[in-house]
């Protein structure tokens, strides 16, 4: 038996190393059913008439010819929760690591691998769902010298470009650039893949480019560790507000090496009022590659929307900073004037006592902003911010299963509470708060909690499935909460 898996891997390697004649140089060529046989090697395929059936766990498609420059899109259709890869630049059929891959993942949130289809696996990871379960769709990926681009119906979902002396984790070290097969690969058992069909074009022979040096950049040196862990790194705390269009959000978050969150204000005197301004909102976003957030401003939401428009929404976050007092002042904690400490210790309990509130009582799935101050206590924040209120804050976190974010226009929460929420099992998210197009920042501050409190893929928040939102389950208050 082991010669002849032996025997078996040496004919697959001879077969997938013989060069054979493939598209011409600069044409585009239609791969089908009709001729794939005549540019591919099948395993474990099946024709049907919907297309080409990858079923089974050891299911592929090789190309027999070589490409290094190209064009390429692929019509896919997944069921049932089926994974796939999308490989290229691989030179060996024997091995699992070799070439880049492009993962092909429809399923909800928090089922099956974490990375959705468009991902750059390992390199630029994306977690945002573009394309839903027996839909088919189009894949795309250009190879132009050192410059990949992937797309999900013509839409841009990663984007990255090989530095000539790249630095790769030993297990994908084989992810490199060069002239190599294209593979299309089942990579669980769950479901079926469909290809419809493939169109490549090889582009003609290029002039050499300058080469791309590594950027010494600290903080990219920490994305890219982070993409290779496949750390979810998110940001799901933007606004298209000042100038900033999705365009731009979108742009940014693929130079930084993130994923966007887009999120809308929604409360009374913001934006977004009612269900039908709510819904306006979410159809002006529902097709971009952007996770779709809706951020709950004062506690006064609950009565302005309602729940089946809400749950349209991959995830809802609120905050503390907009409350009424003991004596029915309504405060803003971000305006002096509307600001009222009586007493400094007073207010700390009550603001612990409102937050206690909001999170077990609103279905929010992350409380932003979090341990914010008013200008006035911030200075003291190290001392008002004691164990204890650290602890009660932590506590209704866990036991609400809300996340608590990380954000990086504050700079808040201090690492001593990070470090005790993740002790305590509490998830964590990432959030910018951004203020126009000019003020998006690196999430500066989020790379350092992770990297300083050392947290992993495991702690990270992720959006909830369809049928399992929050405010489906439970609904919404009955009386507001503070």
């Amino acid at each position: 038996m082991r010669q002849f898996k032996l025997f078996f891997a040496i004919l697959i390697t001879f077969a997938f190393n013989g060069c054979q004649t493939g598209p011409k140089k600069g044409e585009v060529t239609k791969i089908d059913a009709s001729n794939i046989e005549n540019f591919c090697l099948l395993h474990d395929v099946s024709v049907t008439p919907e297309g080409l059936l990858l079923k089974n766990p050891s299911s592929s498609i090789t190309t027999q010819f070589n490409v290094r420059n190209f064009e390429l899109t692929a019509r896919l259709k997944t069921t049932s929760e089926a994974e796939g890869l999308l490989i290229f630049a691989a030179t060996n059929a024997a091995s699992t690591a070799d070439g880049y891959e492009v993962r092909i993942n429809n399923s909800d949130y928090r089922t099956g691998n974490l990375q959705k289809t468009g991902s750059l696996s390992r390199i630029r990871n994306n977690f945002v769902r573009t394309v839903v379960d027996d839909q088919w769709f189009t894949l795309g990926v250009t190879v132009l010298r050192n410059h990949i681009k992937v797309t999900v119906n013509e839409k841009t979902i990663s984007e990255y470009d090989e530095p000539v002396n790249r630095v790769r984790a030993s297990d994908i070290s084989g992810r490199i650039l060069t002239e190599g097969r294209v593979v299309i690969r089942r990579s669980n058992g769950n479901g079926e893949l469909l290809l419809e069909g493939l169109t490549i074009k090889p582009f003609k022979d290029l002039p050499a480019d300058q080469p791309i040096q590594a950027n010494s950049d600290s903080l990219m040196k920490i994305v890219d560790l982070l993409n290779e862990q496949e750390f979810p790194l998110i940001d799901f705390h933007t606004h298209l507000k000042g100038g900033l269009t999705i365009d731009q959000a979108i742009k940014h978050a693929q130079t930084i090496g993130c994923n966007y969150g887009v999120a809308a204000n929604c409360g009374l005197k913001f934006p977004v009022t009612n269900d039908s301004t709510l819904n306006v909102y979410y159809h002006t976003i529902s097709q971009e590659p952007v996770f779709k957030g809706m951020q709950c401003e004062g506690r006064e939401w609950i009565t302005l929307f309602s729940p089946q428009v809400i749950a349209q929404f991959d995830y809802i976050f609120t905050d503390a900073m907009t409350w009424t007092d003991l004596k029915g002042r309504r405060m803003r904690l971000w305006i002096p004037e509307e600001t009222f400490i009586d007493d400094e210790q007073k207010f700390m309990d009550m603001l612990v006592g409102k937050i206690e509130a909001e999170l077990s009582q609103e279905p929010v799935d992350i409380h932003a902003n979090p341990t914010y101050l008013p200008a006035k206590l911030a200075p003291d924040y190290d001392r008002l911010w004691t164990p204890e209120r650290m602890d009660r804050v932590i506590k209704v976190l866990k036991e609400n299963d809300v996340a608590l974010e990380i954000n990086a226009r504050f700079r808040l929460p201090s690492i001593a509470f990070i470090q005790r929420a993740k002790a305590a099992g509490v998830k964590f998210s990432l959030g910018t708060n951004n203020g126009s197009n000019n003020d998006l920042g690196r999430v500066e501050y989020c790379l350092k909690a992770i990297t300083e409190a050392g947290l992993t893929k495991t702690d990270m928040f992720i959006p909830r499935p369809a049928n399992d939102k929050k405010v489906l389950k439970s609904g919404l208050p009955s009386k507001i909460t503070g």
